[in-house]
């Protein structure tokens, strides 16, 4: 029987964690691990995360400074045991009480989970002013060409075999980007991505998060990854990020993806 680790990186989430814990812990698949990895918070998330592990036994918890979220995220991977890992960051929930039951169902049925290193679903996106639409990520999504258009995988839609870790955790030079250099590097080491119809999760749109604040620092780092990885394809990758920051090629750039991976919820 599959198990699945679920790993939440929280600092400071006192207002949006519990929702967090209570969407994990009420799956109806009960085979999973629960780490919580805090980054010493001082606003009352310990408390809630205390009062939660001794609840429930499947719940295991640090609480240490850490120096950003691919940091903690790389701890938490360090104490994973389940068969496939999931993360599922303070302030984001599943999308129903079956989604580990579904994703496990992928795997025993059609797909084997020897064969199948990466599986991943769709999201969907919380906007500021409380409106949802669904982002799909097909099997498009794990091409090469997918990332030199600037895009990936959000990962807290993929489920990865605790494999993919052995010798492969976030390279915590990259503030941003860390998932997305690790998921091209899985690519490249020939690694099994397989898309599955389902949603996973709900996922905050934030406009404070690091990714959207930091726009600049996010795509510098983007740029590294492919030049890096991805060498061949970088001028496809300078002539989209141009596409983008023009604003009359941005929207209808934009009109373009929404066609095709966004669709209401």
């Amino acid at each position: 029987m599959i198990r699945f680790t679920v790993i939440t990186v929280t600092y400071n989430a006192a207002e949006v964690l519990e929702r967090t814990i209570r969407t994990v812990i009420t799956q109806t698949y009960e085979n999973l691990e629960y780490i919580i990895v805090d980054g010493g918070s001082n606003d009352g998330t310990l408390d809630i995360i205390k009062r939660y592990a001794a609840q429930d036994a499947r719940i295991r918890y640090i609480s240490e400074p850490d120096s950003g979220i691919y940091d903690a995220m790389n701890k938490g991977i360090k104490m994973a045991a389940g068969d496939y890992l999931e993360f599922l960051n303070a302030g984001d929930m599943y999308r129903d009480d079956k989604v580990l039951l579904d994703v496990a169902g992928y795997l025993g049925r059609g797909l084997n989970a020897a064969d199948t290193d990466i599986l991943y679903g769709s999201i969907i996106y919380v906007y500021p002013d409380g409106s949802e639409n669904i982002r799909t990520y097909s099997q498009f999504c794990e091409k090469k060409l997918y990332y030199l258009l600037g895009d990936c995988i959000n990962h807290q839609a993929m489920f990865a075999a605790r494999r993919c870790f052995d010798d492969e955790i976030f390279d915590t030079t990259y503030r941003i980007s860390a998932d997305r250099e690790w998921m091209i590097r899985q690519k490249k080491a020939g690694r099994r991505f397989k898309a599955m119809d389902r949603i996973i999760c709900y996922y905050s749109l934030d406009p404070g998060s690091a990714s959207i604040a930091n726009e600049k620092l996010t795509w510098k780092e983007n740029g590294s990854i492919i030049r890096k990885h991805l060498k061949a394809g970088y001028p496809i990758y300078l002539l989209v990020n141009a596409i983008r920051r023009c604003k009359l090629t941005y929207k209808l750039l934009h009109k373009a993806y929404e066609l095709v991976f966004i669709r209401k919820a």
